[in-house]
C-alpha cells in the first residue's frame, strides 16, 4: 500500500473538490471497507502534515465550535503520554511536533469515528483492524481513554464509561428514529416496512443497534459528515439500492448534490486503487 499511496496520489485525493476538511476520514473509511487497513496510518500522517496547521494557528477547525461532549469532558479523557502500550513499535507513531494540537485531536477523532461508523456498513472485523492501525500511529496524548457514548450493560458488568439511565436510553432511541426519518425522508416508513417484511427483527435491530447508538451520534461527525462516511462505505460494496438511498439521505442531511458526488468520486478512485470492481457502475444522483 505504501507504494500505491504515493505523495502524488494522496495529494490527488486531498484535492477532491468540496472535501478539503473531510477527505481524510472519507478516504480512511473507504480503505477500511476495501480491507486495506494499512492505508489508514498513511492517510493520517499525510493529513497531519498537510491539514493540521502549526501550533497556535488553526486551519480547518473553529475552536469555538469544537468542544468536548459535556458528559465526557475533563482532563482524564485523553491518555497521558507516559501511558504504557506494551510492545508497540514507537517508530510507527506519527510526528505531530509543531502542529496545532486542537486540529490534531479533531483529525484523530474524526478518523476514529468514521471508521467506527463504517463498521455498520463494512463489518466490525475490518473496523477493528483499521482502528488498531490508527491507534499504533497516534501519539499517546491524542488517544482517548474513555468512550464518548454511554454504555448500556447488563447488571454485574463494568464499563470504563458512564452507564445510560433509562431516560438516556429512551432519548437515544428517539434520536435514532429521528435520524432514520431525516435520512429517508418521505420514504422512511416504506423502507422500514421493506426491512420488516424481509425479517421482523431487521428493522428493530437497525434502529436499536445501528441508528440509535452509532449513526445518529453527532458529537464528532455531523449528520452530513456521517452521510459522507456511509456513502464512502457503500460505494465499494456493489449495493446500489442502499447507495441510492444514502446519496439522497446525504441531501436530507444538508449536503449538496455536488458534495455527495465528490464523496462518490473519491471513494470510487480509492476502490480502483484497491482493485475493487462492480457488476454495474455505482449509483449516482
Amino acid at each position: 500500500m505504501k507504494s500505491t499511496l504515493t505523495p502524488a496520489v494522496l495529494a490527488s485525493l486531498r484535492a477532491t473538490p468540496l472535501l478539503a476538511s473531510s477527505w481524510y476520514y472519507i478516504a480512511a473509511a473507504t480503505f477500511s471497507v476495501c480491507n486495506q487497513p494499512e492505508a489508514v496510518p498513511i492517510i493520517f500522517k499525510y493529513a497531519i502534515e498537510n491539514d493540521a496547521g502549526t501550533a497556535g494557528q488553526s486551519i480547518i477547525i473553529d475552536r469555538v465550535d469544537y468542544e468536548e461532549p459535556s458528559a465526557k469532558s475533563g482532563p482524564n479523557r485523553s491518555v497521558s503520554p507516559s501511558s504504557h502500550y506494551g510492545s508497540e513499535d514507537e517508530s510507527l507513531i506519527v510526528d505531530t511536533a509543531g502542529k496545532d494540537p486542537v486540529v490534531v485531536q479533531k483529525i484523530v477523532r474524526q478518523l476514529r469515528e468514521a471508521l467506527l461508523k463504517g463498521s455498520a456498513l463494512g463489518g466490525l472485523p475490518k473496523t477493528i483492524n483499521a482502528l488498531i492501525q490508527l491507534r499504533n500511529a497516534t501519539p499517546p496524548q491524542f488517544r482517548d481513554a474513555v468512550p464518548f457514548r454511554n454504555a448500556v450493560l447488563p447488571d454485574g458488568h463494568d464499563s470504563i464509561g458512564s452507564v445510560s439511565s433509562p431516560e438516556e436510553v429512551l432519548q437515544e432511541v428517539n434520536r435514532g428514529k429521528e435520524f432514520w426519518d431525516q435520512v429517508y425522508g418521505k420514504v422512511a416508513r416504506r423502507v422500514m416496512g421493506q426491512m420488516n417484511s424481509a425479517y421482523p427483527d431487521l428493522g428493530q435491530y437497525a434502529l436499536s443497534h445501528i441508528y440509535a447508538p452509532l449513526l445518529s451520534y453527532t458529537g464528532i461527525l455531523s449528520a452530513k459528515e456521517t452521510s459522507f462516511v456511509v456513502v464512502a462505505c457503500l460505494v465499494p460494496q456493489d449495493v446500489n439500492p442502499q447507495l441510492k438511498g444514502h446519496l439522497r439521505g446525504g441531501l436530507n442531511n444538508g449536503a449538496t448534490v455536488e458534495e455527495m458526488m465528490s464523496v462518490r468520486d473519491l471513494s470510487m478512485r480509492i476502490c480502483k486503487l484497491c482493485n475493487v470492481s462492480w457488476t454495474e457502475e455505482p449509483a449516482k444522483l
